[in-house]
């Protein structure tokens, strides 16, 4: 498993590169904002690197995904490494992800993803939390979706932990809605412990719940909506053990 998890990861996204390369530089000129050429590239990228590995998530909701042209905030549960891989390859729309700097910095998959207009974090700076927050709402008042954690950080456990307040806040800010989305199972296979997959993903489902418009609402009635919504989706051995979100800071 751990040569496919370098061949998925790495090789493929090493192929790819040169052709990357170019939808970037057609981007810069053309279509700066969005980069939507190397959207495509990312996402044949994670379509081409969960074959490799072996597997392929399913998509349950399909339906309650917006129109493709509209930009959201996508908040997903957050477990696994591979949660990047299996949103955008399962999910057959554009977006960016908020993502931790260190991911950025990482030789092919960071530079893809700088190359895509994602918007790296520094979780313990208050300075990066704050540009974070201006960027990722420039991005989606562009017309871009945006995945973010809301957990902050990869479940120890694969349960889902509470929610804080800055995507709540940023969809408010940018005047879009949130689309919940559940990752079930890739807990079980790479969890935030292993650098590599233990072994080949089987039963991964992303599962897609009906948006929210946060606008004129309570944020903590958002939260509250999108955490039971992620939550309800999930296998029990994933599910909080809290019946009801506790608001972050």
């Amino acid at each position: 498993m751990f040569l496919l998890f370098l061949l998925g990861a790495f090789g493929w996204a090493i192929l790819l590169f040169p052709f990357l390369s170019l939808a970037y530089m057609w981007s810069m000129v053309f279509d700066p904002y969005r980069r939507r050429a190397v959207d495509m590239m990312v996402r044949i990228w994670a379509m081409g690197a969960t074959l490799l590995m072996l597997y392929y998530p399913k998509l349950i909701g399909a339906q309650n995904l917006p129109d493709p042209n509209e930009g959201v905030m996508y908040i997903p549960n957050h477990s696994s490494y591979l949660d990047i891989f299996t949103l955008s390859g399962a999910i057959p729309r554009r977006f960016k992800y908020v993502s931790k700097q260190e991911v950025l910095d990482v030789p092919i998959i960071g530079w893809a993803m700088k190359m895509a207009g994602h918007i790296g974090i520094k979780r313990m700076d208050k300075r990066s939390q704050l540009q974070t927050f201006k960027e990722t709402v420039e991005a989606l008042k562009y017309g871009n979706s945006v995945v973010t954690f809301a957990e902050g950080t990869r479940s120890e456990d694969g349960r889902l932990k509470k929610f804080k307040k800055g995507p709540i806040k940023m969809a408010q800010k940018a005047g879009v809605k949130i689309v919940p989305v559940s990752i079930c199972n890739m807990y079980k296979w790479m969890p935030s412990t292993s650098a590599t997959p233990l072994a080949v993903p089987q039963n991964i489902e992303v599962k897609i719940h009906p948006a929210i418009d946060p606008q004129g609402k309570e944020e903590d009635e958002v939260l509250e909506y999108v955490f039971n919504a992620v939550n309800s989706g999930l296998p029990e051995f994933q599910k909080c053990e809290i019946p009801e979100p506790v608001p972050g800071k």
